[in-house]
């Protein structure tokens, strides 16, 4: 029968690369008992202290702490349990890194940053998407009144205007969080948009009609506006007379002077504060929407628009 080696513990120390120091205290705290004790009462270990030791280096290595070690050791955890906690740990570690280093990214992009600067940035970082979607509701519902905007339709504009921060922003991401929730808190842009809304909100509106017009106008300005067609030639004016007649009677109107006045006030708005706050739903869904010429676009159909011979 074979007799097991014994090791004494500078031969463990040799043959581990680690220190008789650091060795005796995994002893004596009982994550590393010694096999036997020799005739002098000094400790012996095995073949299998060895691999002992490489499993504790490996798991403080990892982070893993001493209690959690012993649980292991003494079979009270498994090593799969022990090592999920420990990835999960460091998964929400890298991501609060992440999150910091994004933080001091975006505060670096203003010129001349203050602390009120950092201060503010890094308690919009904090702001939860549920948060976030809460203020949106609320906004929504501060627009919408003294409106005819129904259920339905309070829904899907909520559904495209609920935008997430991504677990790991860009510093773009979250220095447009921080602008959105600014401007969500502003009340002149809230009264500026819930004056637009009740213009546009009645009850003559069939806003099916004029979504499908809107996009069947922008397709064709999108088209005429990659091809070089100048907004005063006679078939920008054909566009921009379809959209016109067609908005209009989505709206239940008269394709009159009134309405056409109604049309570059909104474009006036998508160009201002109303324009910068979709961009920013753009920019926070981390889309590739090409902001510039969606801007080019609806600027050439107002341009199309203006071109019109409405009498006043």
């Amino acid at each position: 029968m074979g007799v097991k080696a014994a090791y004494s513990i500078g031969e463990l120390a040799r043959l581990s690369g680690q220190s008789v120091r650091r060795i005796r205290f995994y002893s004596d705290k009982g994550l590393l008992p010694p096999m036997l004790r020799s005739a002098s009462n000094y400790r012996l270990y095995s073949e299998t202290d060895i691999a002992r030791l490489d499993l504790i280096q490996a798991l403080r290595a990892a982070g893993v702490s001493l209690a959690v070690i012993r649980k292991l050791l003494a079979s009270r955890l498994t090593l799969k349990d022990v090592l999920q906690t420990r990835l999960d740990i460091l998964d929400a570690e890298i991501a609060s890194r992440r999150r910091t280093a994004t933080v001091l990214r975006a505060t670096l992009r203003i010129p001349d940053p203050a602390e009120d600067d950092l201060r503010r940035i890094w308690t919009m970082s904090s702001l939860s998407n549920q948060q976030m979607k809460a203020r949106i509701e609320r906004f929504i519902d501060d627009i919408a009144t003294g409106s005819s905007l129904d259920e339905d339709w309070r829904q899907q504009v909520l559904d495209m205007s609920v935008p997430e921060l991504p677990d790991e922003p860009t510093p773009e991401q979250l220095a447009a969080w921080d602008e959105l929730a600014t401007l969500l808190a502003d009340p002149d842009f809230v009264r500026e948009v819930q004056e637009g809304t009740r213009a546009f909100w009645t009850d003559g509106l069939d806003p099916e009609v004029y979504q499908r017009v809107s996009i069947e106008a922008y397709t064709a300005a999108a088209e005429a506006w990659r091809v070089g067609l100048s907004p005063d030639s006679a078939e920008a004016r054909a566009i921009a007379w379809t959209w016109f007649e067609g908005s209009a009677h989505a709206m239940g109107k008269t394709a009159d002077r009134g309405v056409l006045d109604w049309h570059l006030s909104q474009y006036d708005a998508y160009a201002g504060r109303l324009g910068r706050y979709r961009d920013l739903l753009v920019i926070l869904r981390g889309e590739s929407s090409p902001i510039a010429a969606d801007r080019e676009i609806w600027g050439w159909l107002n341009d199309a628009l203006k071109a019109l011979p409405i009498a006043a």
